[in-house]
């Protein structure tokens, strides 16, 4: 992979589109808008449109203990509010989180057992197995965005498969962002420790035009090291909806569990 700095990106595209070769649509358009100031941007706009969401369509869970495949129902209202409503095969509840910035409940239905507890950065990673702050949690849903340490000048940024590729570099590792040349918008972001092993992944798919904004109807989630995968496919999406109601169907007898 060759590392260049995005000034040089640019010339580089320009010169490609005035060499005569056969640039693609998406090369044209790169190379006439993508900065990283112009992505950043666009990245940032997209969000700031979507002040909430409903959606719903299919979720696959993949690991090596076990591999299914189940519909879901998503509410999402920034800058508090996620409620998520799982069914198995055949329309079997499996169950439901709420999650706000303060506590989440998770009830399972197979179980009759209500969780629940304080939204700290560590009970949130072990609901969701992933090491994510509650607003990286919204991004991730609504369509993603750069993480808080990298809201800055890249530290490099190279050219991969037609889309430009934002590096930001950590103590811990670093941060890759792929970017769709046409929409300017997030396709992956992969995540490296120090060695430059690949960790941690999300990717954006099959974008569509949605009330004004754009947004990815699939996400993916790959964990690699523990080799476990969580995708959403939405068949529907909905943005900025009126009376979205965030609550649980518990029954009185469910067992209540508390974490601290």
């Amino acid at each position: 992979m060759t590392i260049v700095r995005p000034a040089v990106v640019i010339l580089l595209l320009a010169a490609t589109v005035a060499g005569g070769c056969a640039p693609t649509a998406s090369t044209r358009i790169a190379a006439n808008k993508a900065t990283p100031e112009l992505v950043h941007q666009s990245v940032r706009n997209n969000q700031d449109r979507v002040r909430s969401l409903k959606g719903s369509g299919h979720i696959t869970v993949e690991s090596p203990e076990i591999a299914q495949t189940g519909s879901f129902e998503l509410l999402l209202r920034k800058p508090d509010s996620v409620l998520v409503k799982f069914e198995g095969p055949f329309g079997l509840d499996v169950g439901a989180a709420l999650l706000t910035r303060n506590d989440f409940f998770f009830y399972n239905s197979l179980q009759n057992r209500l969780t629940s507890g304080s939204m700290s950065p560590s009970n949130l990673s072990r609901i969701l197995r992933v090491s994510l702050t509650f607003e990286e949690l919204l991004s991730l849903l609504s369509g993603g965005t750069f993480f808080s340490e990298d809201q800055s000048e890249p530290d490099s940024l190279s050219v991969e498969d037609d889309q430009f590729v934002l590096i930001y570099s950590h103590a811990s590792g670093s941060r890759q962002y792929w970017i769709d040349p046409n929409s300017l918008l997030i396709a992956k972001i992969q995540h490296f420790d120090r060695q430059g092993k690949p960790i941690f992944e999300q990717r954006f798919g099959n974008f569509r035009s949605v009330d004004g904004t754009t947004l990815p109807h699939n996400v993916r989630v790959l964990q690699i090291r523990e080799r476990r995968a969580v995708a959403l496919f939405f068949s529907s999406i909905a943005v900025n909806t009126d009376e979205l109601r965030f609550s649980l169907d518990v029954p009185k007898n469910a067992q209540r569990v508390r974490w601290q």
